[in-house]
């Protein structure tokens, strides 16, 4: 698949997730073989204030990440279009547009799904960022705003004829939130509705579900978020392939990647937070994970939190089946 001038080589990728789909994450999915990866979202009124954590954490990437998709989050076009020309500035290979954050938040000042509520006004929005983006442009949508008002085909239509490149869709609603089932047809009705390419994303938990909602819904690309929360090896189709060792050693090398990254990426406070949360991810549902958390969220410095960790990971018998992730957030 094509967005734009940029090559998507592989079906799955990586979605955007706040406060989680950060450069450290974004790596080691990428070498895990998502075929893309996307920023969390940027505030752009942060972007245009110069917020140090704005511009030089959130929106940070790493070279090996390239091609790279910074996702902006904002309500108006005094604050989207120079926060998406910063971002194309330096170095953004797509910018996308987030038009489905459902947490109240954002919506109630206009930004993520409520961008959905007024097309008129958001084709405007839209119009003003791809004047003066000369990198391919995405949105991210939602079904629509609740259930008496679905209307993703209307905004992927007109999102189409201002010159976006190509949509996400997440087939929810606002106020579905995260809950229920994602209803895939709302997918497909925006793939028959449109001709730039479309991403599917929702209730993906594995390379055979990206495979079937492919099928199902005409998608040229998938992407998968919470199914990949401690599970970034999700995107590599020989994974479940591997014999129960080989996945063992697998996950092991994967995570003494990611948590250097981290360090590297991150100061200290904001560090720990983030390798306890990705830790308490890679533990999954395993036997004993509910003592093995306690003591992981109480630990107090990096070295604690990873001799917490190796401790636990190393009793771990890895033919024996994890059950569902019942991870912290």
């Amino acid at each position: 698949m094509f967005i734009g001038n940029i090559e998507v080589k592989g079906l799955a990728r990586l979605a955007p997730m706040a406060g989680i789909s950060n450069a450290a994450y974004r790596t080691v999915a990428r070498e895990c073989g998502s075929a893309l990866t996307t920023s969390e979202e940027i505030d752009a009124t942060g972007l245009t204030r110069k917020n140090t954590k704005t511009r030089y954490d959130i929106a940070k990437y790493l070279p090996e990440e390239k091609p790279i998709a910074l996702q902006i989050l904002g309500a108006n076009a005094e604050t989207l279009v120079p926060g998406a020309q910063w971002l194309q500035d330096q170095g953004a290979d797509i910018i996308d547009l987030n038009m489905g954050c459902p947490v109240q938040k954002i919506t109630k000042t206009g930004r993520g799904s409520a961008m959905m509520k007024d097309v008129e006004k958001t084709a405007k929005i839209l119009e003003a960022m791809r004047a003066v983006l000369t990198i391919p442009f995405t949105i991210k949508i939602r079904s629509g705003w609740d259930e008496t008002h679905l209307n993703a085909v209307e905004v992927a239509k007109m999102a189409e004829d201002v010159g976006v490149d190509a949509i996400t869709v997440h087939p929810r609603t606002r106020s579905q939130q995260f809950t229920g089932l994602s209803k895939w047809d709302m997918i497909s009705q925006v793939v028959d509705a449109v001709n730039v390419p479309v991403t599917g994303n929702g209730d993906v938990k594995s390379m055979s579900d990206a495979r079937r909602m492919a099928v199902e819904t005409g998608v040229e690309s998938v992407m998968i978020g919470r199914g990949a929360m401690g599970k970034p090896w999700v995107f590599d189709e020989s994974f479940e392939d591997l014999s129960p060792d080989g996945k063992y050693e697998y996950q092991t090398r994967v995570i003494n990647r990611h948590m250097p990254l981290i360090m590297d990426h991150f100061p200290e406070k904001v560090g720990l937070i983030q390798m306890q949360r990705h830790l308490s991810w890679y533990a999954g549902g395993r036997d004993r994970v509910r003592t093995f958390r306690v003591e992981l969220f109480g630990a107090e410095s990096y070295q604690e939190t990873r001799d917490v960790f190796d401790r636990y990971w190393a009793s771990v018998d890895p033919s024996v089946s994890e059950q569902p992730n019942e991870a912290i957030v």
